[in-house]
């Protein structure tokens, strides 16, 4: 017997990782021999004789025996009358049986051939051939007509004259080259694990791992000894570098991720690489603070940025000296990286509205800029390719051709980037400076679109050979792949009409080294740069790991052996581990007696000898028990092993193994989970120690299928009721004829424990049959036979003394029954606080299943000490996340602990959550539901957000009448806290403003370089005095709005409620309404008074109340959008000249057609707008020859309006009174005051109906709109009367309400994120609860 045949499994290889194979193909060798998988080709064949073939059925399906070829287990299958319709072949099949639980890796890829041999002329043998991969999914490759019937016949030789057919099949077992690439041999760098979606995290890993300095600085971190990789950030990263540099395959980040505090949610969700980046330069320079390494992150990656303003017309300038660790680089409208940093650098000129105000010299021109004070030894250029689109209201990637150079050069143009300071070193070549001269280091490429792609690298650890690091695959790269080839294709990187999504790859970050630190930060690092405590650990970490994937890599060559003694079965149950049910978890056994790795080849005899050494136990009273997996989720002893059975190899015991049952939630309880990494053969048995031969029941006396009246295998545990313990007593072998009454018996008066306390005592017998999902345990009729009471070999008998009523009444559970009940309903439950669910919990409680709501808020209020459980609501935990689910648990709508528990997320054979989170509410939670919280925002006559947003409780059946009625007492009592509460208010709406805030120089001045402190601010003293006016000026605008509010409030002004959806209102809410019809964790709630010329006493039959929206211009036409240029400056102009408001009754501004002012808008525009004036009344083309015309720009622009869509909504929309006379001049005119926006702005947008559906319409700017009001009002755009008098405060009106769900005016123009007068627009806080983005965040 060889030693290499079998070893012990530790007890951690179960829990290896995944790795590539490595597999041998040859006579048993010494593992540390054994060649890698597949590199050499194993063939061989077998023969296989169908006896009697023609008298088989149709029915009669053929399987051979299960044979060995390539240390792969094979077999054939044969139909004789064809697998499928019409039954008139023969059909012949090849099978990888263990191709179910083998892993993808060990998968076998294999050329063969069928044969039918021919008796009479061997030249005449009918074959076919194929390749097929073996795996989980294709178990068996064939032919399904491999030879017509009609061919087969002891006349045409295929038949023997016996009757018997022969299929031969001849198999070559091919290399696989998916697993046999080896990135550390051919680049001498090993790749990153994709956990699911970190792919973006890999690029960035790999990037700084391959900036040695950065890497030796993680090294000399100073770490405690003991601390785990995954509790710990600076060890996980010290750890993960450590295996780049010196594991032989990928590694796993797993360890890392943990460290940062993420679960697997975070692990599948993409998040931004930039952002990942300072996050964790961030929390290393935490980690760094009081280290010898302390500066340096700062050292290596933080430059200086010299921000500047500089008066033109008088002597002042402020400047300011700010950090960055990278820069942000705009990729549209740059055709390289120089471009880039000219529009970084380029100077702004602050005049007009946008002056800035000085100390000394109030408001001035100025001239605002960036320039770089200094740049660091390792530049990281983020690239801007990724940019909200506001034609499109949409996220869309920029994959316009942009070039980056192989050496960059930061100080050409004598320094024009260069503060003066820096300049002046550069002129005059000061060797304090040195030359801003870099060389390309790593560009980090995105493919795909802006919903989906893939992130890797491209690097050049030595500065010459360019590597591609692709998650767990390294290998070698042109540079023509690594620069021109992520410049982008010019391609559209969002999507228009037809929704095509762009597939391009292009570089985002690109990191340059300057030349003249080239030497310093690519230094060397070797193991002398590691903490000899760690780098023991880390070496000792590695050579586990390659025993591991060793192990891994040789699987299919293994058998894998777990044998349980009734000394592990009594270890395992008892209180002691709480392990109550069933006999034994053979994967919780000591490793190092019970779990064997061993060959296939190896003799079960060889086995039995090293079981023998291992527990004492001697060969010849070793008897081994096969265990079964039963229906009922048990796992139990069941029949002996046969005299054959132990003379045979371990190969030949394939029909015993643990096989994964039905379904993947069963696959890792069976054997067929982590098992497959050290071997495919996973063999579970029970080891009965059958004592001396004179006493010993022999193998054929057991009891069996053809003998029932043997000898039964049966397992007995005793119940103590008093001291509440069940403890295993070991096995009998019992005679199934054997009376019950005796055993019981012979178990009492064998129980050393309970000699002398049994007298007169009588016993009870259980049988334990089930734990789930329910438990089963049945009293057992002590008159009756084993045989009678139904009892099988692996039966487990409990038995205990029955007690009197007396002593019954002093115990918890008197029976047996009742306490394995109990013992399976207990559970441990952590509660968390719903506020903190990151927490640890706050208590944890032992509950049972059924526990009901009450009991459950009751032991809870208890624990923490609360006078009323009735406060308590509790919330599930989603198992996926980690985190509380949405909804929270209504008031006892569980009927027990379980349901509480289970999430509706769980799937079919996962544990049960054990988490609950609660919260302590200010009044009882079935009152609470009663009630209904609506957050309401109040609003202004201009449809702006005022004050603060109100939580407004409710009975869920009160009208909204209630609401507002609720609501308008607050306006009254608001003003005497508006001060504090308006400057708070204001504060926070800035940060809500648009992405664009034209509102000054000292808010512009904000907007400054990449890094991690973003900003250009001028002088401190002035930008903080303008910021103060701007503060002060828009409280006292809101402290108007608040003071009139009440005022209207105490006049008994109607207040109407809107539901907004996308900045759009959606529909006005009937004063009749219920509250609990609202959607209020979706939807913006907006009040507002009614105006008074939109009050009922207001209005007449020919009025119509109808919403205005601001929205995004669609999509255009190079020659519509000249057309609209051309307009836009011809009314620009006129309302310029003018010099006031345009007049309500009349002229035309943008898109008016007629006469004159068309002539003059021909004069102003563009070309291709000069027949902007044809046919204005009617739209149409003039008429020439017979013919009409080319179409005019203004034409191809109205179309191009009414036939698209306009893009997304923004700002506040409101509710205007019009009437038939009116015309878009006259509602332009009305509104120009209404919101603040000067004459020239407002003559630049365009204003078009755009209903639900297309076409829009786009009437002239005076033409009267009583011919499409009236169309409108028979086309069912209008709402009901309700609604209707909803709209006017709840009284009946004469007017007409246009839904505001199917018509809209539209002002289509520019979002600059400004509200009234030019003001920043201040947006309603959310009261959407699914409204939220998830920042990168680093918790280890």
């Amino acid at each position: 017997m060889e030693d290499e045949l079998y070893e012990a499994v530790p007890e951690d290889s179960m829990d290896a990782e995944a790795a590539p194979p490595q597999v041998a193909d040859e006579a048993v060798v010494s593992a540390s021999d054994a060649p890698k998988p597949m590199e050499t080709e194993s063939t061989g064949h077998y023969e296989w004789e169908i006896h009697n073939f023609a008298k088989l059925l149709q029915t009669d399906k053929q399987t051979s025996e299960t044979f060995e070829i390539g240390t792969y287990l094979w077999r054939m299958l044969c139909f004789p009358r064809q697998n499928a319709q019409p039954h008139r072949h023969i059909s012949a099949f090849l099978e990888y049986p263990e191709a179910s639980f083998t892993p993808t890796h060990l998968s076998p890829k294999a050329s063969f051939k069928l044969i039918i041999k021919n008796f009479k002329d061997p030249s005449k043998d009918f074959s076919k051939c194929a390749d097929h991969l073996f795996d989980s999914q294709q178990v068996d490759w064939g032919f399904s007509q491999m030879l017509p019937l009609t061919d087969i016949s002891v006349a045409s030789g295929y038949l023997r004259e016996d009757g018997a057919l022969v299929l031969r099949v001849e198999i070559t077992i091919q290399r696989d080259e998916r697993f046999t690439y080896d990135s550390r041999a051919v680049t001498g760098f090993v790749g990153l694990k994709n956990q699911g979606a970190t792919c973006y995290m890999n690029s960035l890993l790999q990037y700084l791992y391959n900036v040695p300095l950065f890497r030796k600085a993680v090294y000399h971190m100073p770490v405690p000894e003991n601390e785990e990789p995954s509790k710990s950030l600076p060890v996980a990263l010290q750890s993960l570098f450590y295996k780049l540099q010196y594991a032989p395959s990928a590694v796993s980040t797993k360890d890392l991720t943990a460290s940062f505090g993420w679960n697997t949610y975070d692990a599948f969700m993409q998040h931004d690489v930039q952002e990942l980046n300072r996050v964790l330069c961030e929390k290393l320079e935490e980690k760094m603070k009081n280290t010898r390494v302390e500066k340096a992150i700062n050292e290596l990656f933080e430059g200086f940025t010299y921000n500047f303003i500089e008066c033109i017309n008088v002597d002042y300038k402020s400047t300011r000296k700010e950090s960055f660790m990278d820069l942000q680089l705009d990729v549209k409208g740059c055709k390289n990286v120089y471009d880039s940093f000219d529009k970084y650098t380029e100077v702004e000129v602050l005049s007009g509205q946008n002056q800035y105000k000085t100390d000394d010299f109030g408001m001035q021109d100025a001239r605002k800029g960036i320039l770089f004070e200094s740049f660091p030894p390792v530049l990281q250029l983020q690239l801007k390719r990724f940019e909200y689109d506001f034609q499109r209201d949409a996220m869309v990637k920029i994959n316009d051709r942009y070039e980056f150079y192989d050496e960059l050069d930061l100080d050409r143009d004598a320094g024009k980037f260069l503060s003066p300071t820096g300049a002046q070193q550069l002129s005059t070549g000061s060797s304090s400076a040195p030359r801003n001269a870099y060389k390309l280091h790593s560009v980090l490429v995105h493919s795909g679109g802006v919903h989906g792609g893939h992130y890797y690298a491209y690097i050049r650890p030595d500065g010459k050979q360019w590597l591609k690091f692709d998650d767990d695959r390294v290998t070698k790269a042109e540079p023509r792949d690594a620069l021109e080839g992520q410049f982008g294709t010019g391609d559209d990187g969002g999507y228009g009409s037809n929704l095509k999504f762009a597939k391009c790859s292009s570089a985002y970050m690109l990191v340059y080294v300057r030349l003249a630190d080239w030497g310093r930060v690519m230094c060397d690092v070797t193991k002398n740069d590691i903490a000899k405590h760690l780098l023991d650990r880390l070496e000792r970490e590695q050579a586990d790991k390659e025993v591991r994937q060793r192990d891994k890599q040789q699987a299919h060559l293994f058998c894998s052996l777990k044998v349980a003694t009734d000394a592990d079965v009594v270890a395992q149950v008892g209180a002691a581990n709480s392990a109550y049910f069933d006999l034994v978890d053979h994967d919780k056994l000591p490793a190092d007696r019970c779990h064997y790795r061993l060959r296939k080849q190896t003799k079960f005899a060889d086995f039995k000898a090293e079981v023998a050494l291992r527990t004492g136990i001697p060969v010849h009273r070793q008897r081994y028990w096969t265990m079964k997996r039963r229906n009922n989720l048990t796992h139990r002893p069941e029949r002996a092993l046969t005299a054959q059975e132990e003379a045979s190899q371990l190969v030949d015991l394939a029909g015993i193994r643990e096989l994964p049952r039905d379904g993947p939630q069963h696959h890792r309880a069976a054997g067929g989970g982590k098992e497959a990494k050290v071997a495919l053969m996973d063999i579970r048995l029970y080891l009965e120690d059958m004592g001396d031969e004179d006493e010993a029941v022999p193998t054929k006396d057991l009891c069996s299928e053809s003998n029932k009246k043997g000898s039964l295998l049966l397992f007995v545990k005793h119940y103590d009721p008093v001291k509440e313990t069940l403890t295993c007593k070991g096995h009998h072998l019992l005679p199934a004829t054997g009376k019950l009454h005796n055993v019981a018996e012979m178990l009492l008066e064998d129980d050393e424990a309970l000699e002398g306390a049994v007298a007169g005592g009588e016993a009870q017998l259980w049988e334990e049959v089930k734990f789930e999902p329910t438990v089963m345990v049945d009293p057992i009729d002590l008159r009756k036979t084993l045989a009678e009471s139904g009892l099988a070999n692996g039966d487990i008998l409990i038995y205990q003394r029955k007690l009197s009523e007396a002593e019954a009444a002093r115990v918890r559970y008197p029976t047996a029954q009742g306490f394995l009940e109990y013992v399976h309903n207990r559970r441990m439950i952590h509660f968390k606080k719903l506020e903190d669910p990151g927490a640890a919990p706050a208590v944890t409680l032992e509950l049972l299943r059924g526990a009901t709501y009450d009991e459950v808020a009751a032991a809870l209020a208890e624990a923490l000490q609360l006078p009323d459980p009735s406060k308590l609501r509790f919330t599930q935990h989603n198992v996926w996340s980690g985190q509380p689910i949405r909804n929270h648990i209504r008031f006892r709508s569980c009927g027990s602990l379980e349901s509480m528990l289970q999430s509706g997320q769980r799937s079919a054979g996962a544990q049960m959550p054990d988490t609950l989170y609660f919260e302590v509410l200010d009044l009882p939670l079935e009152e609470m539901e009663q009630l209904r919280t609506v957050r309401v925002a109040f609003h202004n006559e201009r449809g702006e957000f005022v004050g603060e947003q109100h939580s407004i409780r409710l009975r869920r059946d009160s009208p909204v009448s209630e609401l507002l009625t609720e609501l308008a007492t607050r306006l009254q009592q608001q003003p005497a806290a508006a001060p504090a509460a308006g400057a708070s208010a204001h504060s926070n709406g800035g940060a809500e403003a648009g992405p664009k805030v034209e509102a000054g120089a000292e808010q512009q001045a904000e907007a400054g370089p990449g890094g991690r402190h973003q900003g250009a601010e001028g002088h401190a003293a002035a930008g903080g005095q303008a910021a103060a006016g701007g503060q002060a000026a828009g409280r006292a605008e809101e402290e108007a709005s608040l003071k009139a509010a009440a005022e209207l409030a105490a006049a008994g002004r109607p207040l109407r409620l809107l539901e907004l959806r996308d900045n759009k209102i959606h529909k006005i809410v009937d004063p009749t309404e219920p509250v609990d019809s609202l959607n209020v964790d979706y939807w913006q709630w907006r009040a507002e008074f009614v105006p008074e010329d939109q009050l009922p006493e207001a209005l007449g039959p020919r009025d119509f109340i109808m919403q205005v929206a601001h929205q995004l211009p669609p999509p255009l036409s190079a020659r519509a959008a000249s057309a609209w240029a051309g307009t836009a400056a011809a009314s620009t102009a006129a309302a310029s000249d003018a010099g006031e408001p345009m007049d309500a009754d009349g002229g035309s501004d943008t898109g008016a057609n007629t006469g004159d002012n068309n002539n003059n808008t021909n004069n102003n525009a563009d070309a291709d707008a000069d027949d902007a004036d044809a046919s204005e009344n009617e739209g149409e083309r003039p008429v020439v020859g017979g013919r009409r015309g080319p179409k005019s720009a203004e034409d191809v622009l109205k179309e191009e309006l009414a036939e698209n869509m306009p893009g997304a909504a923004f700002g506040d929309p409101v509710l205007i009174r019009v009437t038939e006379t009116d015309t878009l001049g006259k509602i332009r005119a009305r509104l120009q005051p209404l919101m603040g926006v000067p004459a020239e702005e407002m003559a630049r947008w365009r204003a078009i109906f755009v209903g639900s559906r297309p076409s829009n319409a786009v009437p002239s700017e005076d033409k009267e709109l009583a011919e499409d009001l009236q169309r409108w009002r028979n086309g069912g755009f209008c709402a009901s009367a309700a609604l209707a008098a909803a709209a006017v405060g709840g009284a009946p009106t004469q007017a007409t309400l246009v839904a505001p769900d199917k018509l809209v005016l539209a002002l289509l123009h520019e979002d600059k994120g400004l509200g009234h007068g030019g003001a920043p627009r201040r947006a309603a806080p959310s009261t959407s609860r699914y409204m939220y983005e998830k920042p990168v965040k680093i918790y280890g």
